[in-house]
């Protein structure tokens, strides 16, 4: 309810952007000082990096474990059906 205002583009885009960075940073194993600095440059308020660091170190275990269960590349088809539909008049 507290979001109902935003765009839900923006508010889509954003999410990815979190879930991008709170991944990366399990796999490349990244210490607090390393993801604060890059919050930082991402011009996020002290308060927030601060309770974002904190989160993190919670989860940290988890999401390095889940991020190196997706793997190193990206998904790929590895199968498709087709079946191709048309009409002659």
């Amino acid at each position: 309810p507290d979001l109902k205002d935003i765009d839900p583009t923006v508010l889509k885009h954003c999410h990815a952007a979190a879930a991008t960075c709170i991944l990366e940073a399990g796999k490349q194993k990244a210490d607090i000082s390393a993801i604060s600095t890059c919050l930082e440059d991402c011009k996020l308020d002290k308060e927030r990096i601060e309770q974002f660091c904190t989160e993190y170190q919670v989860f940290k275990e988890l999401v390095t474990v889940v991020s190196f269960s997706i793997g190193r590349s990206p998904l790929h088809i590895t199968d498709v059906s087709w079946r191709l539909e048309y009409q002659i008049k």
